[in-house]
């Protein structure tokens, strides 16, 4: 995902803030839930890239909308909209949620099968891929696609390993069609 200069600086100056501050964990918890919501709500996306809307509104929204949020988490997102990068939201939160990772030690990684995984076969594949990249914490997401028939597919940062029956079949297709 591209990230621009503004989200990154953003990000940095969150996380130095929530490490001086001590709420580091209570941030990146509200982080998570500003990348879900943003991500779940096209309309308030649109409302904080609308350039007609008036900063005020948009703040009264926001506050409502992360009542809940830590103090740190409410006063930062307010400082977002008077400085009138609130359409920056979702990447600052992305790039935070990165950064707590990388500092951390914590990967990210997806895996995709054709099935949910649940109980020992998720705590398989999350042995399997700590291994794989060589790191004890690791945040396993499990995404669904039908369409691999079989097998599994990870992806963790710009890496990719496809294990799965439908890439099998389509080797096997190139092998038949070009020998």
């Amino acid at each position: 995902m591209a990230t621009s200069r503004i989200a990154t600086r953003y990000s940095k100056s969150l996380l130095d803030l929530a490490q001086s501050s001590g709420t580091l964990d209570m941030v990146k918890y509200d982080m998570d839930n500003i990348v879900q919501i943003c991500a779940e709500s096209k309309e308030l996306q649109s409302l904080l890239k609308n350039p007609i809307v008036k900063i005020e509104d948009k703040k009264a929204v926001l506050a409502k909308v992360f009542a809940s949020a830590d103090e740190t988490t409410r006063t930062f997102i307010s400082l977002l909209a008077d400085r009138r990068r609130e359409g920056e939201l979702a990447n600052v939160a992305t790039n935070f949620i990165s950064s707590y990772n990388e500092m951390k030690g914590i990967a990210s990684a997806t895996v995709v099968t054709a099935t949910a995984l649940t109980g020992d076969a998720l705590a398989d594949m999350k042995s399997y891929v700590s291994t794989l990249l060589g790191k004890a914490d690791i945040d396993l997401t499990n995404d669904v696609d039908p369409s691999i028939i079989g097998g599994f597919v990870i992806k963790h940062e710009d890496k990719l390993l496809d294990k799965s029956v439908s890439k099998e079949l389509r080797e096997i297709r190139k092998q038949l069609i070009y020998n």
